[in-house]
């Protein structure tokens, strides 16, 4: 079995799999914009600086899922923070995107970046879908999987939910 190992340094995170700078101002910004009840923000897609582990924001927007698949390059490595709101309440779902023309080198990035990112930068989401194309992103069968998603992680900080592969 393998361990990851990280540690944390204002917003540096320093891996077994790499280093990922997540302190980025901009990119807190657009999550906390998402999770913010009545905000017009619905989702965020963050991704790397070049080839760097510096996260970054690339666009956020008050459309629906398709205008945030729309965002993700098959080339890239993307984090997507999503607001479903369902008839109950706001639902959150986190995206782990790697396109598929992603270099076999950077894939491997996610395995650890991909965590980190999850209990660092989203912190809050009841599913995580992970996505390689844009057909792993449809908005009907992810919303059955919000609605089954039976407790939220709000007052624990741990990313529980359903995982989608």
């Amino acid at each position: 079995m393998s361990h990851h190992t990280s540690k944390v340094n204002e917003g540096n995170v320093q891996s077994t799999g790499g280093d990922i700078d997540t302190s980025s101002p901009e990119v807190d910004a657009a999550i906390q914009a998402v999770r913010t009840p009545g905000s017009e923000t619905r989702w965020a897609v963050l991704g790397y600086e070049g080839n760097t582990g510096k996260l970054k924001l690339v666009e956020t927007g008050d459309g629906p899922l398709e205008d945030l698949r729309d965002e993700l390059s098959d080339g890239k490595i993307h984090y997507a923070y999503w607001r479903a709101v369902d008839s109950q309440a706001p639902k959150f779902v986190y995206i782990s995107w790697v396109g598929e023309g992603v270099p076999t080198t950077r894939k491997g990035l996610v395995n650890t970046h991909g965590h980190i990112v999850a209990q660092k930068v989203m912190k809050h989401f009841h599913v995580q879908i992970n996505a390689r194309n844009g057909d792993d992103l449809d908005e009907a069968a992810i919303m059955k999987k919000v609605q089954s998603a039976g407790g939220s992680s709000y007052d624990s900080g741990n990313s529980k939910g359903v995982i989608v592969q």
